[in-house]
């Protein structure tokens, strides 16, 4: 899911004119590569929102009586923002792909959706105070420039969350790497569309190259495109999470990844310390970090 708006020069054309280093940024490579075909790479949509409400169930994500405000951060087409509108809560969801919200805005017809084009880096200044959970989910946070994002992003919505609100992620760890053809990961293969991704890895990024065959009327038509995902550690994310005063569960999620849930501290008495546990639920708490399957 694209969720910056920075723009670089483009290096690359949609069908293969490359400049000096042939990388795109995030949003780019979505605008011509991805964006049409997103949805389709997970699967049956409405099976994957059921996943994703079941998930966010068993991660504690509950709506109160009267309902509540929910944001999902780096939104896509909608799969936590349905979950989230269908566990009852009213959904601010932000991504920078206009390509994408307009499907999310098609999709949640009936449900109390809002979607809005933003970089969610500017959380602070795009979202209201007193939001009940926000979710940044799908490997969304491996698509900043930088991990200092990390930072900017949980100090903006740590402030606007209540008493006990939870931030939800999830992301695949990438500090581990894949050795030779298990770098090479299919993605989708159907009557009109196969697509497969091949990973290369550098110190702090990996480069994802993505190659995309589409059915057109007048025959296949073939896109390439590369762009870089950050090598995200679990506990340096924790580490970030806990610095913006969150009580850090640690959950499996589907496919693999990982999932934190950051529970924002209550003020004065409830406030937790950092290596405090958590008074509910299951599991043990290991360096200040809840671990719970």
């Amino acid at each position: 899911m694209p969720l910056t708006s920075s723009r670089q020069p483009r290096e690359r054309a949609r069908h293969g004119d490359r400049g000096p280093t042939g990388i795109d940024t995030v949003r780019d490579h979505y605008d011509t590569v991805l964006g049409e075909h997103y949805s389709r790479l997970f699967g049956d949509f409405e099976a994957k929102v059921a996943e994703q409400r079941a998930l966010l169930e068993r991660l504690g994500v509950t709506a109160p009586p009267a309902g509540g405000l929910a944001v999902d951060l780096g939104c896509g087409s909608g799969f936590q923002a349905l979950a989230l509108a269908r566990l009852g809560f009213r959904v601010l969801a932000l991504d920078v792909s206009e390509r994408l919200l307009a499907e999310l805005r098609e999709r949640a017809r009936g449900l109390p959706v809002e979607a809005i084009a933003g970089d969610i880096r500017d959380v602070a200044r795009l979202v209201p105070a007193r939001i009940d959970v926000a979710v940044c989910m799908g490997d969304t946070l491996s698509h900043f420039e930088s991990q200092a994002d990390l930072t900017r992003l949980f100090a903006g919505v740590a402030p606007r969350l209540v008493a006990g609100g939870r931030l939800v992620l999830t992301f695949r760890d990438l500090s581990g790497e894949r050795r030779g053809l298990d770098r090479v990961i299919p993605l989708v293969a159907s009557d009109d569309l196969v697509a497969t991704c091949f990973l290369e890895y550098e110190p702090t990024t990996v480069k994802v190259h993505d190659l995309v065959w589409s059915r057109r009327p007048d025959g296949w038509r073939f896109e390439k495109g590369v762009y870089r995902k950050l090598r995200l550690a679990p506990q340096r994310v924790v580490t970030r999470l806990q610095a913006a005063g969150f009580v850090v569960e640690r959950h499996e999620a589907p496919a693999g990844m990982i999932a934190l849930v950051g529970v924002m501290a209550r003020p004065a008495r409830g406030r937790h310390r950092r290596h405090r546990r958590i008074a509910s639920g299951r599991g043990k708490a290991v360096g200040g970090v809840k671990t719970a399957r």
